[in-house]
């Protein structure tokens, strides 16, 4: 198997965390989502307090 060239870690170093970014926004996506199910569907459905 081949080395790695200089010229290719350094690219790879230099990279963006691309898979690191899409993870943090999926759970936040998720989050938003089950956040917003809980206090439109659970809560509000119950309606004003007596």
């Amino acid at each position: 198997m081949s080395e790695i060239s200089e010229e290719e870690k350094r690219r790879i170093l230099e990279a963006p965390p691309r898979g690191t970014w899409a993870l943090i926004f999926t759970i936040g996506l998720a989050m938003l989502v089950s956040w917003l199910y809980f206090f439109f569907g659970v809560f509000m459905s119950h309606g004003p307090v007596a």
